[in-house]
């Protein structure tokens, strides 16, 4: 299994999550979901608080044995608290809300998933 709590508590790891935050950023600015510097916010906020909902379910979703199953578990679980954080944060609807939680984490999980298959290839 692709040692995934090892990697993320790493320097590269550390890396990629600001990494995934900064592409969540301007995902956010280019659907207009707000001005520049308040998606920053929006999109470090949300992030906080879903990677802090899957640290607490990572032994759960750890359990699933293909690590592939692990990224779309992941990836369910943080399109759901984030647009949940979002809807909590700027009081639009539901829809709205999860429609930009669903393209920022749709973008930032296609590049670690990528990342994870260029791993597979070495």
């Amino acid at each position: 299994m692709f040692p995934f709590v090892e990697l993320f508590t790493s320097p590269l790891g550390v890396g990629i999550l600001i990494l995934m935050l900064l592409i969540e950023w301007q995902s956010l600015v280019q659907i207009k979901w707000q001005p520049l510097f308040r998606s920053l916010g929006d999109a470090a906020a949300a992030s906080a608080i879903s990677s802090i909902v899957i640290a607490l379910l990572s032994q759960l979703l750890l359990g699933l044995e293909n690590p592939l199953f692990v990224i779309v578990a992941a990836f369910a679980v943080a399109v759901l608290v984030e647009g949940f954080v979002f809807m909590l944060i700027r009081k639009r609807k539901a829809a709205a809300s999860y429609m930009a939680a669903l393209v920022a984490n749709a973008v930032s999980f296609i590049f670690l998933l990528i990342f994870y298959l260029s791993f597979l290839a070495m």
